[in-house]
């Protein structure tokens, strides 16, 4: 750590105390160059997610929106609330682990677009149809003309 009196980096630590909450470190130092005392203080940084939305707004990662997603999406089929918040809390795993502090609300909802198709065919084009906004039958009707085609060439 930097003295703030003499600007050397060579110090040592006298005194650690943890606060209460355990959010904050306060440390007591020594510069060994000066003999200066000073306190410095620790907390984590928390990584947050940012969307990028289709009109390039950026805003901060909801995981309830992509649980009210999956719920209207789902609704009175066989997947439950416990199952529908896995999905969530995985998705934003996900992207923690894999660093991606800037994502695009696309990238995300192509995340639930495939969790929901493993899950449940139905509320997966319940959410495709909202998701990719479908104007008419014929969208319907050449979504699940696709659909049926890929899992014919996988299964064949």
């Amino acid at each position: 750590m930097k003295c703030p009196k003499c600007g050397s980096l060579n110090d040592k630590v006298l005194e650690t105390r943890q606060s209460k909450e355990g959010v904050v470190i306060k440390r007591r130092r020594e510069c060994l160059n000066c003999g200066y005392r000073f306190t410095t203080y620790e907390r984590i940084e928390e990584e947050y997610i940012e969307v990028i939305k289709k009109n390039n707004t950026v805003e901060p990662f909801n995981k309830e929106k992509i649980i009210r997603g999956i719920l209207l999406a789902s609704k009175n089929r066989p997947i439950t609330q416990e199952q529908v918040r896995q999905i969530a809390d995985d998705i934003e795993k996900y992207l923690l682990d894999e660093g991606k502090l800037k994502v695009s609300s696309a990238e995300i909802g192509d995340l639930v677009k495939n969790r929901l198709k493993e899950l449940d065919p139905v509320s997966y084009l319940r959410f495709v149809s909202v998701f990719d906004g479908f104007e008419d039958i014929k969208d319907f009707e050449e979504f699940i003309k696709s659909f049926e085609k890929k899992n014919l060439d996988t299964k064949g």
